[in-house]
């Protein structure tokens, strides 16, 4: 990856956005360091558990934990850090042009959709171009721009914080945390930036996986909904802590409706290229079933010999996994790559068989030798 711009890219903005993010908050943080430590102490387990359920919600395997970290640090470093500036100055012109009260009532909702989202998106744009295979279609573009949102959603909810402190006089600092925490992330966390980045993701995944033009017209109509969606939260519409779950509800329903559309594309494709590569004998019948369930394989392995044996296995399936999802796109389709899985699966099943009948009895002449091509286990 670090061969590739993007990555410079990435990591350039994360440390700007970072930057930024520290000298707004900065004089907060010091003179109230008791309610960022509270706040960051209730906010951590909030991301850790929100990137775990985020990366299992793929139906098939997990989103592997580099590739989700590294749209998490987009939201909450490059694109939330960034997002200050950019909303101040939007805002000012809303103010100058529509007069103040008018920025004070619907400022925030004119300006935060076209900046946050935009700037959150991004982030999944730079992650397909650091590493290709990442999004390859709807689904990937879902999960990674819930993702991404996400950690926006937590570096926001961190100010929010701070800025609470600051609003009920600064006495009560541990308070103010346990407030915003209350507001934010049990009240407001079900339909907040991670839904409605992974509604405008899963339009751009279309068009990262394959350019055309329906699916840049998908992606168009996707981020104009993320930014209504997100208009609609931000405005004064509705206002009130009771009617939060009224508010939200549109919201999460486009997420959930956006990710069950985007699971059902790509279960079709998996299953499509499952039966391909069983007709043309590289998967054995019945392998596509086991392959589909998580809960199948986990169970497949601990019913094999521990050590190499099982090693093997997680390998073969593996290598079965990224055949199956090889042809579904992406910004750079290697025309090769599977041709080589193919070879690669070959090569694990015999060893495999080979690791299961045991060792060589005496005399017998031992397997030829055979390319040691290890692979991460993503299975």
């Amino acid at each position: 990856m670090t061969r590739r711009p993007a990555f410079w890219l990435w990591a350039v903005m994360c440390l700007l956005g970072l930057w930024i993010a520290v000298r707004a908050m900065d004089a907060q943080i010091g003179e109230f360091p008791a309610g960022a430590v509270a706040g960051l102490v209730l906010l951590a387990p909030v991301l850790a558990a929100g990137v775990w359920g985020l990366r299992r919600l793929h139906p098939v395997r997990p989103r592997p934990l580099g590739y989700a970290l590294i749209a998490v640090a987009w939201g909450g470093l490059a694109a939330f850090g960034t997002a200050l500036p950019a909303n101040a100055a939007f805002q000012a012109i809303v103010a100058k042009t529509a007069g103040a009260e008018f920025n004070a009532d619907w400022g925030a909702s004119i300006a935060a959709p076209v900046d946050e989202e935009l700037l959150k998106l991004a982030g999944v744009a730079v992650l397909a171009l650091i590493v290709p295979c990442a999004v390859r279609g709807p689904l990937d573009g879902w999960g990674y721009g819930a993702l991404v949102g996400l950690g926006f959603q937590i570096a926001e909810d961190f100010l929010y914080v701070l800025n609470t402190i600051v609003l009920t006089g600064g006495t009560q600092d541990a308070n103010a945390a346990f407030f915003t925490f209350g507001g934010r992330v049990v009240g407001g966390a079900w339909w907040s930036h991670w839904a409605m980045t992974a509604v405008g993701g899963a339009g751009l995944g279309c068009l990262l996986g394959r350019a055309s033009r329906a699916t840049a017209a998908l992606a168009f109509a996707s981020v104009v909904l993320a930014m209504a969606l997100h208009a609609w939260w931000d405005s004064p519409l509705l206002p009130g802590a009771a009617l939060l779950p009224v508010k939200g509800a549109p919201i999460l329903l486009a997420a959930v409706v956006a990710y069950r559309l985007a699971r059902r594309h790509y279960l079709v494709r998996f299953r499509r290229a499952a039966r391909e590569e069983t007709a043309r004998g590289v998967l054995l019948p019945g392998e596509d079933r086991v392959l589909a369930f998580r809960k199948w394989r986990r169970k497949e392995r601990w019913d094999v010999p521990g050590g190499e044996p099982r090693r093997l296995l997680t390998r073969l399936r593996t290598a079965e996994l990224d055949l199956l999802e090889d042809g579904f796109g992406g910004l750079e389709p290697d025309p090769q790559a599977a041709d080589r899985l193919r070879a690669e699966i070959a090569v694990l099943r015999r060893r495999l068989e080979a690791a299961r009948a045991g060792p060589p009895r005496p005399g017998a002449v031992p397997p030829g030798p055979y390319p040691d091509t290890a692979r991460p286990d993503s299975a």
